[in-house]
């Protein structure tokens, strides 16, 4: 079975209504049901063949905008429901469908959200913009699942900060507002080990970030990673100025309608 075939054969069970096929692509009207059970307008969605998967879009842009980077829309219409280089995205099977549609459906409910908070609710699931950047947050979550649960916890939930130091060559990692350590970014080490280590066990065992396992690198790679990945997302929102796109106005704090930053 082709991937169409095989998103047909799931499409009732995932509030999908098809309209029309031919020529590798269909047409289907996809309403998924609102928390609050009030009934929403249908998203007539262009769902085309692309080898063994498939790549999706609202057919005419009428209840979401043409491209907005912040709400996961590509320059040319079509979802980012996967991130391509570490999620598999072939649909061969009919869990792989299953496994599609629900993550269509989840974005497609993210995005009325979006419409009326004017920001993305689900940034702690979401990839970062850009495929530098995505392997960039990849790295920092390895990183934070060493250092424990909490840390994790702090990285989704977009409590971590870096802060410059007075020399170019050093970051801070600030976490609600306090400063956990310090990295030396040619030497990508902790500039003191002799502070106690801030994993989820520091407390228990009092241990210096010296003798607290690989620790002190984790924590060096996370912030250097940190860095990679804001930086990485600067370039990508650099590189849509440049290409002259323009923001769609639905989100608040959208980095595409700032200046274009140096």
């Amino acid at each position: 079975m082709s991937p169409l075939d095989q998103l047909y054969s799931v499409a009732h069970y995932n509030h999908g209504r098809l309209l029309s096929a031919a020529d590798g692509q269909a047409i289907y009207a996809v309403n998924p049901p609102n928390a609050s059970g009030a009934r929403s307008p249908d998203f007539i969605l262009e769902i085309r063949r692309d080898g063994k998967s498939v790549i999706v879009a609202e057919q005419q842009p009428t209840l979401l905008p043409p491209f907005c980077a912040e709400r996961h829309i590509n320059p040319d219409g079509t979802f980012c429901l996967y991130w391509g280089e570490l999620e598999p995205s072939e649909i061969e099977s009919r869990e792989a469908a299953e496994v599609w549609w629900g993550r269509l459906l989840t974005f497609l409910l993210r995005q009325r959200s979006a419409a009326a908070l004017r920001r993305w609710p689900g940034k702690a699931d979401a990839r970062a913009h850009g495929s530098t950047a995505a392997r960039f947050q990849a790295m920092a979550e390895e990183n934070a699942a060493v250092l424990g649960p909490k840390f994790v916890a702090s990285l989704r939930e977009d409590r971590l900060r870096l802060a410059k130091g007075r020399r170019r060559d050093r970051i801070a990692l600030v976490q609600d507002g306090r400063r956990l350590v310090a990295v030396h970014r040619g030497d990508r080490r902790v500039m003191t080990l002799r502070q106690r280590c801030k994993c989820d066990d520091a407390n228990n065992l009092r241990l210096p970030l010296a003798a607290c396992g690989e620790h002190a690198r984790q924590l060096a790679d996370l912030v250097l990673n940190l860095d990679g990945w804001q930086r990485a997302e600067g370039d990508f929102y650099r590189l849509l100025h440049k290409e002259k796109h323009v923001c769609c106005g639905t989100m608040d704090d959208c980095p595409l309608a700032k200046p274009a930053a140096k």
